[in-house]
């Protein structure tokens, strides 16, 4: 009987061994066939893997300071620091600089800790730890550039009848070297009094700025030209143009935060609208510039930002002058946002007309406005 009982669970132990084996097998050689999957390469994107293996298709923006700017399909801009990049494809020549001045270009690959630039069917590697930065090549002129636009009004009708506007727009290119920028702000307000029924403007004032910048090294940049052009009707002056040049250094440039100071030489010349009996209404003066950058990624979706410069001259020419700027973006979609500035200007010598009246030496005005980024 006892030998029965054994036969018995033998043969069973037997089948179910044999019904198993299958499965066992089946499931072991699935897993060797199943791969992470890889995106098809579609040439309209950019790709970066990063070493969490996720991918994101979009566009490359640029590289600076071992911080790599990508523009994701879905995700907007993104921050990712280089040594999280697992894998970067491009879908267009990029032009790279390399610590010791080298700069090439053609279709990047980074993979596996290794750099290279395909051109004409012909590779070149470069060690990764000697880049510098990243930008698109010349031969793709438009995607070196980016700009913006940001309008407020106000309009009242009924008791009061004003207008106020407030104009700003700005461009920027930005290359594996180099960086120019130009910003123009319009400030402009009128209203009508009640009883003359007369239309008096308050405010009419004009400023272009304009740098280029050339980069020695993460952390030191030559600013070769520094323009800067005002006008404003209340500050009696016809027109101020500022030319300098600036030697600049990054304090702080991580993926969230930005700060920069610059100090250097500069040349002024001014020309005032109306000024006193034997009192020339031209200078010209020598003077030093110091001005600083800061912006900081408050959330996704809001970054604060505030700059400040000063000029100092001689008293003729208006003394120190002082210039700030400081304020939030919020963006609302993709490319349109909501900005409120804050921007204040201090002259401690401002120019008295024929009558002698001074202008007041200090402005303030809030501004909210919207915005669209291109």
């Amino acid at each position: 009987m006892k030998k029965l009982i054994a036969t018995t669970l033998a043969k069973a132990f037997i089948i179910l061994v044999s019904l198993a084996l299958p499965i066992i097998g089946y499931a072991t050689e699935d897993k060797s066939k199943w791969q992470k999957p890889t995106p098809v390469f579609k040439q309209d994107f950019d790709w970066v893997k990063l070493k969490s293996d996720e991918w994101l298709k979009g566009d490359i923006v640029s590289m600076y300071d071992e911080k790599l700017e990508f523009e994701s399909d879905e995700l907007d801009m993104q921050t990712i620091d280089l040594e999280d990049v697992a894998e970067l494809r491009s879908k267009q020549w990029q032009s790279i600089r390399m610590f010791d001045g080298t700069i090439a270009e053609g279709y990047l690959v980074i993979k596996e800790g290794q750099l290279s630039l395909v051109k004409h069917g012909v590779t070149t590697h470069f060690e990764l730890s000697q880049l510098l930065s990243i930008a698109s090549s010349g031969k793709n002129e438009r995607d070196l550039w980016d700009g913006y636009f940001n309008i407020g009004i106000n309009l009242r009708e009924g008791n009061t009848v004003q207008f106020d506007y407030t104009l700003s727009a700005g461009v920027q290119r930005r290359s594996s070297s180099s960086r120019f920028k130009a910003d123009y702000t319009a400030d402009y307000s009128r209203y009508e009094d009640q009883d003359t029924e007369e239309m008096k403007v308050t405010a009419d004032s004009e400023r272009l700025t304009s740098s280029y910048d050339w980069f020695f090294n993460p952390k030191i940049y030559f600013r070769a030209a520094d323009l800067e052009y005002i006008t404003d009707e209340f500050l009696n002056l016809d027109y101020r143009i500022h030319y300098g040049i600036a030697l600049g250094y990054h304090i702080i440039d991580t993926g969230r935060t930005s700060w920069d100071v610059n100090l250097g030489p500069s040349y002024q010349m001014s020309k005032f609208i109306d000024v006193q009996e034997n009192e020339s209404d031209n200078e010209n003066s020598v003077g030093l510039t110091l001005g600083t950058d800061f912006t900081f990624e408050v959330t996704g979706d809001i970054d604060y930002d505030a700059s400040y410069n000063v000029q100092v001259i001689d008293e003729a020419s208006g003394g120190n002058i002082h210039h700030f700027q400081t304020g939030l973006e919020i963006e609302l979609t993709n490319d349109f946002d909501l900005d409120m500035t804050l921007y204040a200007d201090r002259t401690e010598n401002p120019k008295a007309d024929s009558g002698g009246n001074i202008p007041e030496k200090n402005d303030y005005r809030l501004v909210v406005s919207f915005g669209y980024d291109f």
